[in-house]
């Protein structure tokens, strides 16, 4: 439909300036006199379009929702308003650990630079979408749209719950997907993770016994034995180590900017709280250890008495391990035994996991109960294919066989 003259009659409800119109109305709303609930009403406008068509169509979108009577006022508050009082409450909702709050905390910020002048109320599920779009077309990846419409979701649910919108615009969203392209003949599919092989494994622990000191060997063979994550070894306490049963309890990792001020925060997921068994290989290396730490304990003047760790800081005893300062030891001993220097002390949780694979006895829900993976962990289920891919190529030979007998 073209524009109206300035002399031309508008339909009801409908204003125009500087050649945008946009729809009034009003809405049922509730306000508190003297401690009593009154019915009232409040004056509302639509966003501004771009013709008088798309204004008389929000307006007989608005009539239908009267007669559905789920038609109540919202909030004039803007996208980049709402945001900042959302995380404050996402955050003492959720608890959620430091490192989703520094990604939500990037989401909100390019959300609030596309749509935040928005109010809520005027984003509508197109927009949204368009948004998604926007964000694949200026090259963003499908994790990161995706972790940008998590970001959104969240939000504005908590918007909807708490009566400032009626309706969700992100609910019926789509995230759009990547085009993946055809493999070319003899390329790999998915880049394997960085492991040790069984004689590389063993020539590293041989030479870390000499090499290091017994905290930082034990700290190596038991990353190797048990496939922790280096915060999960950092945060070990003796108290979580029964060495008559010879299982460690998995309830915690380390997290600090500084060897002297850390903090525990709990494991990385739900399935990484875990209670899982060694042998004799660990309880050797540990038993030697705790030995070693009570000859030497009482001799160090800056001891630390709280925590009772089991993996000792080289220069503050008693503290915690700097974890960004394990990858640095690690190259010593790399170099030394005429290994890739670029393997990292995550590379010891894949090789744990390629070492259990090698065992037939062995399955993979197992191994990924064992390392706290989720059940759809990419990466436990490429090392374990990439182990058992001898056994895979005689799958066939197997049906052969049970078809024939």
């Amino acid at each position: 439909m073209k524009k109206k003259n300035q002399d031309e009659e508008l339909p009801q409800n409908i204003r125009e300036r500087d050649g945008k119109y946009s729809y009034r109305y009003r809405v049922p709303s509730t306000i508190v006199q003297d401690g009593v609930e009154k019915k009232s009403s409040r004056q509302m406008e639509s966003p501004r379009f771009d013709t008088l068509q798309e204004a008389v169509d929000f307006g007989i979108l608005i009539k239908a929702r009267k007669l559905q009577k789920n038609l109540v006022y919202e909030h004039n508050i803007t996208i980049s308003s709402w945001s900042i009082t959302w995380l404050k409450e996402y955050i003492l909702e959720r608890e959620p650990g430091k490192n989703t709050i520094k990604s939500r905390k990037s989401s909100l910020g390019t959300l609030n630079k596309e749509i935040g002048g928005l109010s809520l109320r005027d984003l509508t599920p197109s927009m949204y979408q368009q948004l998604l779009f926007k964000f694949k077309e200026t090259g963003c990846s499908r994790s990161t749209i995706t972790s940008h419409h998590t970001t959104a979701s969240l939000m504005f649910k908590h918007a909807k719950r708490t009566g400032l919108i009626s309706e969700d615009p992100t609910s019926d969203a789509v995230i759009p997907k990547e085009r993946k392209q055809a493999r070319k003949p003899g390329e790999k599919k998915q880049i394997l993770p960085k492991f040790l092989e069984k004689d590389q494994l063993k020539s590293f622990l041989q030479i870390a016994r000499f090499m290091l000191s017994t905290n930082y060997w034990a700290l190596f063979l038991v990353l190797s034995y048990t496939g922790l994550r280096i915060s999960e070894a950092a945060a070990l306490q003796w108290e979580d180590i029964d060495t008559t049963r010879r299982t460690i309890d998995i309830n915690k990792q380390l997290h600090g900017t500084s060897v002297l001020k850390y903090e525990f925060l709990p494991p990385k997921n739900e399935q990484s709280e875990r209670i899982l068994s060694y042998g004799d290989t660990v309880a050797k290396a540990l038993e030697v250890l705790y030995e070693k730490q009570n000859t030497e304990r009482s001799s160090f003047v800056n001891f630390n008495p709280n925590d009772n760790f089991v993996f000792w800081n080289g220069e503050f005893p008693g503290y915690p391990i700097a974890i960004t300062g394990v990858g640095k030891v690690m190259r010593k001993v790399l170099k030394k035994a005429d290994l890739p220097e670029s393997l990292t002390p995550h590379s010891f949780r894949h090789t744990h996991v390629s070492l259990l694979a090698s065992n037939p006895k062995v399955s993979l829900p197992e191994i990924q109960a064992r390392i706290g993976h989720k059940s759809n962990s990419k990466v436990t289920a490429l090392i374990y294919l990439h182990v058992t891919k001898n056994r895979q190529m005689e799958i066939a030979d197997d049906f052969e066989w049970a078809i024939n007998n």
